[in-house]
């Protein structure tokens, strides 16, 4: 279904083949019948010198034809496996070849997985294709011994171990590829946005330009005609009946001339007062039209933008669109919080079902508000009880606070307050004396230490403890269906019987080297 092909050697060292087969010789080279006939050969001798059949996994890219040789055929046998069809020898698919000799298979070796020489001669052609001039065999041998089942038993389990490692290994490869892809996406649609933005933004220079070409042809065309008052006056201009220049009769009061120069009557200064440059004031139009693009646009993105609100309840932050706001007071929760929150009022049957802030009177604290010392108290022992344990001390009458993890790993409690130090076991709650004997919550390591202090002997046959008061040495133990006797000397068992005849026996032959008193 795939089109990679994984190595040989990552193919070898899967359990079912590392296992079985057992890798011996590799080769490289030109894939001619002198190579093919060499490989073969070292296939033979390998598998006479090892007395175990043999198989040659030869790899010319793309094709990769397995060769086995039959050790304990009584012919020399060759069997090539081609999983490709072909179209003059096995049209339908897969076959197995079968050769009587070396020549033979290292001539349909040759057939099969001939090229062309002006491969390497010709520099154009990309490596790839010159890899079809080059041939590689991995020669492996049969295992020396067969796979028992709890043999076999313990591959399947390697391999199940390697498949579900593999398996992990695919989903984090997955679970990247997915973050890979939904970071492109993002990317893609940034840049697509910037690409519109750019073209917006150029054809909005272009106009622009256009625009200030055609200013600038107005201007120069304007600067081409002399102005009014540089043109000399006409003595015979039409006058006003009452002999004042046409301006002044339109509403314009011609300004004194001042001192001009002998070469005529214009002077600079009599000129009208000078106006605003069109170029400046057109781009200061332009600017504050763009300005005003440019808020609209953060408006707008502004708009778009996902908002965030804090629940009420679990005080994590959400998106707008996962809100669920009280209609009364405004409220906001995340969905799951305040559908909890119902369901635990009505299973409560509590009506009405008030909203939570508003029930908790949170709205109503005033600024500064004081808390009881008891609050106080319960609130930090609401903050230790997620990482402490409450521990009661017989002895002082004291409740202290100590480290969780620290209780769950001891079994013995010492009271951490000075001047107490009274130690109990958790388990029994009984009292430990430091010191001595190691604990037992059954009492059987006291009772050990007692014996060995005391010198007191078990019984050999029920481990029934045993003190001699006085008399000799001979124990005998008085446990129902017993019946051993022990020296309590050297504690060792002498017999365990009710006949006489070989209880005195048994006396005599160990009081021979022990002693009776």
């Amino acid at each position: 279904t795939s089109s990679t092909h994984l190595a040989v050697d990552e193919i070898h060292k899967a359990p079912v083949f590392s296992k079985s087969l057992k890798s011996v010789n590799s080769n490289y080279g030109r894939p001619t019948f002198e190579y093919f006939k060499q490989l073969l050969a070292t296939t033979v001798e390998c598998s006479k010198r090892y007395t175990a059949s043999s198989c040659v996994i030869i790899t010319r890219p793309p094709e990769i034809i397995a060769c086995f040789y039959l050790a304990r055929a009584p012919i020399e046998l060759f069997v090539l496996f081609d999983s490709h069809p072909r179209p003059h020898k096995h049209a339908r698919g897969a076959a197995f070849i079968f050769k009587n000799s070396l020549d033979s298979t290292a001539a349909y070796l040759t057939e099969l997985l001939r090229f062309d020489d002006s491969l390497l001669s010709d520099s154009s052609i990309q490596w790839q294709a010159q890899l079809l001039a080059h041939a590689s065999g991995e020669i492996f041998l049969a295992s020396e011994w067969v796979l028992a089942n709890a043999q076999w038993a313990e591959v399947a389990l390697d391999a199940s171990l390697q498949v579900l490692h593999l398996q992990a290994r695919m989903q984090e490869l997955e679970s990247r590829n997915q973050t890979l892809e939904m970071d492109n996406k993002h990317l893609s649609e940034e840049v697509s946005d910037l690409e519109d933005k750019q073209q917006e933004l150029e054809e909005m220079i272009e106009e622009l330009k256009k625009a200030d070409g055609h200013k600038m042809n107005g201007i120069h065309a304007s600067r081409a005609e002399p102005p009014p008052s540089t043109r000399a006056m006409n003595p015979n201009a039409p006058q006003n009946p009452l002999g004042t220049p046409r301006s002044v009769a339109h509403g314009r009061v011609a300004s004194p001339p001042l001192a001009a120069p002998r070469s005529g009557p214009y002077s600079p200064r009599n000129e009208e007062p000078i106006r605003v440059d069109p170029l400046a004031a057109q781009m200061q139009r332009d600017f504050d039209e763009e300005n005003k693009q440019l808020d609209r646009d953060f408006r707008r993105l502004k708009d778009t933008q996902p908002t965030f609100f804090d629940c009420g309840i679990c005080m994590d932050r959400f998106q707008e669109d996962s809100v669920a706001r009280v209609v009364s007071c405004g409220h906001s929760y995340c969905r799951p919080c305040l559908r909890d929150w119902a369901v635990s009022k009505i299973r409560d049957h509590r009506h009405p079902i008030l909203c939570p802030t508003c029930m908790a009177g949170k709205g109503q604290l005033e600024p500064g508000g004081r808390c009881f010392s008891s609050d106080y108290a319960i609130f930090d022992e609401m903050q230790l009880a997620s990482f402490s344990t409450i521990i009661h001390c017989r002895k002082c009458v004291q409740t202290i606070f100590v480290d969780k993890t620290e209780y769950q790993e001891v079994q013995e409690i010492v009271c951490p307050l000075p001047g107490c130090g009274y130690a109990w076991c958790k388990a029994c709650s009984q009292a430990i004396d430091i010191g001595g004997p190691k604990h037992s919550c059954d009492g059987s390591s006291e009772l050990n230490h007692l014996m060995d202090l005391r010198g007191w002997k078990h019984c050999p046959g029920c481990q029934t403890p045993a003190e001699k008061i006085e008399g000799c040495n001979h124990m005998t133990c008085m446990s129902p269906g017993c019946n051993v006797h022990f020296c309590y000397r050297c504690g060792e068992l002498i017999v365990q019987s009710v006949l006489r005849g070989e209880i005195k026996s048994a006396l005599t032959r160990h009081y021979a080297k022990c002693l009776l008193f």
